[in-house]
């Protein structure tokens, strides 16, 4: 087995949560499902993703002045895997509502979060987003969707 698949598949050992970053282009949504969404500090209240430099989607996404994550349930795996395929979130299977930003909120996420952009930093093959929260909700108190050891769970009920 090769170095790199190997930091993957120890990698894979922690499980994260899943949850898709949201763009409006025009009056389209576009969606990335990731797993690097993390908190970064309360006050104020950032958080960060990650974006790999080698994705169709990076132009869309790197630099966006405000940007959505959607926490997903478990119950939305469906969409996690359209969305990592598909860029457009209703072609995805996705419904959302615009919220106090503008920002496109998915329907059924256990919680959304708008964000404007406060940094993007070097990070290898990655770069690393930090956005400043504007706004959040938890419309859902439901079992969140979780990717461990490559496949997708669920934390229960």
């Amino acid at each position: 087995m090769d170095k790199a698949r190997a930091f993957r598949d120890a990698l894979a050992c922690y499980p994260t949560g899943v949850a898709i970053v949201t763009v409006r282009d025009d009056n389209a949504a576009r969606a990335l499902t990731i797993n690097s969404f993390a908190s970064v500090s309360l006050d104020p209240p950032l958080v960060l993703w990650s974006l790999d430099r080698a994705s169709e989607r990076y132009a869309q996404f790197a630099h966006a002045d405000h940007f959505a994550i959607n926490v997903l349930a478990a119950d939305q795996e469906a969409l996690a895997m359209a969305c990592a395929r598909l860029d457009n979130l209703e072609d995805a299977g996705g419904r959302w509502t615009a919220g106090q930003t503008g920002a496109a909120l998915i329907d059924g996420a256990l919680s959304r979060f708008e964000c404007a952009l406060q940094a993007v930093h070097e990070g290898g093959d990655h770069i690393i987003i930090v956005g400043r929260v504007l706004a959040f909700d938890q419309p859902r108190h439901d079992a969140a969707l979780v990717f461990h050891r490559s496949v997708f769970a669920n934390t229960g009920s």
